[in-house]
């Protein structure tokens, strides 16, 4: 009975702290990310070339993923560290493992369920980290998107005087990044499309079309050719649009799941507090804890899940 008593409370716990207290899941996500920021820098060629491939294969599974991780990064600051995808990725496949042979020794599960449970955490942990920067994505978008519909009715003068002009124009978030544009053109010595490639690694895919119509301007270099770009100014319009109307719609989203899973977890209290079986097969056997465990990591994937999807790029 104690044991049941104290896993009701950690779970709880657990629920209460994740779902409503913002103070908490912001201390988490400033944890997570100062260790991802000493543990998930990585040096790496391979990270360089995995950047231009998926500059160049938009269409490419391994090139969403690589977005999907990317964005994150972006937002966070993280990128600005020196952490990159494939650190990262390394280092929450790192932790899931070391998180899932702890669980396992403690709850005597065999090696598949261990597995299995740290495959379950690992992709819970990457949803989970983009919770705490889904809010953050949204605003440098926008901000993205600003930076754009400012460039582009200056495109006469070219893709690089334009920038320049408005270089103390943009979002404070986003000015380090032109700066830095400009200084590997003109203090570097690099090429216009090097330049552009880097500086539409680090604003995201948001700003990729632009980019790649971009260094296909400056290489012909013919001014009537600047009506490429029209379609960007009113593709950002509809992107504003379907975001405003996408965040109240998914607010309606996230309010019925929160209310199904509480629904469900008093439900489940109850079961386990008067059904004798219940409470054997879910506390004491292996195959019942392994259910209790990925139960709860997808009801907290899902819901997290539901938070993330409307930051994704439109």
């Amino acid at each position: 009975m104690r044991e049941l008593i104290t896993m009701f409370i950690v779970i709880a716990l657990v629920v209460l702290g994740y779902f409503l207290s913002y103070q908490l899941q912001f201390l988490i996500a400033k944890f997570t990310m100062y260790i991802s920021s000493k543990l998930g820098v990585y040096t790496s060629t391979r990270e360089f070339a995995l950047q231009r491939y998926t500059y160049l294969h938009r269409a490419s599974l391994l090139t969403k993923a690589y977005n999907w991780v990317n964005e994150q990064l972006i937002a966070s600051g993280l990128k600005k560290s020196g952490v990159t995808v494939v650190g990262y990725v390394s280092f929450w496949a790192g932790t899931s493992l070391i998180m899932a042979v702890i669980i396992t020794l403690v709850t005597k599960l065999d090696i598949v369920s261990g597995v299995f449970l740290s495959i379950i955490i690992f992709f819970v942990c990457m949803i989970l980290t983009r919770v705490f920067v889904a809010e953050k994505m949204e605003r440098r978008e926008e901000a993205v998107m600003d930076a754009i519909d400012l460039i582009i009715p200056e495109l006469q003068n070219g893709v690089k005087n334009s920038i320049a002009m408005y270089k103390d124009n943009f979002n404070p978030s986003l000015q380090g990044d032109f700066k830095a544009f400009l200084a590997n053109i003109q203090d570097r010595g690099y090429s216009f499309a090097d330049a552009m490639f880097i500086l539409s690694d680090n604003l995201g895919i948001i700003f990729r079309d632009f980019a790649q119509k971009s260094v296909f301007y400056e290489a012909l270099g013919e001014p009537d050719m600047v009506d490429i770009f029209t379609d960007i100014v009113e593709t950002n319009r509809l992107r504003r649009e379907l975001r405003y109307r996408n965040n109240i719609e998914f607010g309606v989203l996230k309010t019925s799941f929160l209310v199904s899973s509480l629904l469900t977890f008093g439900y489940f209290i109850f079961l386990m507090a008067t059904d004798r079986f219940s409470r054997y097969f879910f506390l004491t056997t292996g195959v019942g804890r392994v259910l209790l465990i990925a139960i709860l990591l997808v009801v907290f994937g899902v819901m997290s899940y539901i938070t993330t999807i409307k930051s994704r790029a439109l």
